[in-house]
């Protein structure tokens, strides 16, 4: 089934975290508006999914992060009380703060079937945020990206989808079309779907 896909941010705003962040194209669309980039959470936007009737993919708070750590935790409990209840959708949450997302599931959320947990990874020395995001009891993806070196040998056991993010926007950093080959040569071997967009939408539940 092919689902209708958009955005549903319930949060905006960010902060720079890795290198990977540099070009990220949300924080220089508010930049160059004047907009405040400050992470924010909007309880107004709450009902928006369970007024959709239409069967959705949501990506959750795209631009920003659900878990970064300005965000306070019964607000993102309201987040997944919301995405539980509505089941004729389908909810992606990807974050840089694995470690935050990994304690709070543990302590205090559900994953429901129809909501799929991620983490980003930019190159080699990210892959730990994998440990992380396997602690996590619900569907995984990885998002390779957006990519500012190698990846090597990853262990994509559990992943169940993976993309790989290449920059298209502002002043792109380069990426070797032999790093991309060689994640998707690892995806094939372990039976991972391989997404070419941020959007993961096939499968949903």
């Amino acid at each position: 089934m092919t689902l209708e896909v958009t955005e549903w941010n319930i949060t905006t705003g960010c902060e720079r975290l890795t290198p990977g962040c540099d070009n990220c194209p949300t924080y220089w669309d508010a930049k160059e508006k004047g907009l405040d980039y400050h992470p924010r959470f909007y309880p107004e936007r709450l009902g928006i999914p369970t007024a959709n009737n239409i069967p959705t993919a949501y990506m959750v708070s795209a631009g920003s992060d659900l878990f970064h750590e300005a965000i306070r935790v019964e607000e993102i409990e309201a987040v997944f009380n919301v995405m539980a209840r509505a089941t004729q959708h389908h909810f992606e949450v990807i974050t840089k703060r694995i470690e935050r997302m990994e304690t709070l599931s543990a302590r205090h959320l559900t994953w429901p079937s129809n909501v799929m947990a991620g983490v980003t990874i930019e190159e080699a020395k990210y892959k730990w945020r994998l440990d992380c995001l396997r602690g996590i009891d619900a569907r995984r993806f990885v998002s390779f990206g957006p990519m500012t070196g190698r990846v090597g040998k990853v262990d994509l056991t559990g992943i169940e989808v993976a993309g790989v993010v290449v920059e298209q926007w502002g002043k792109p950093r380069p990426v070797k079309q032999k790093w991309v080959d060689e994640i998707h040569k690892q995806c094939d071997a372990s039976n991972v779907r391989i997404a070419r967009q941020h959007w993961l939408t096939q499968g949903a539940a």
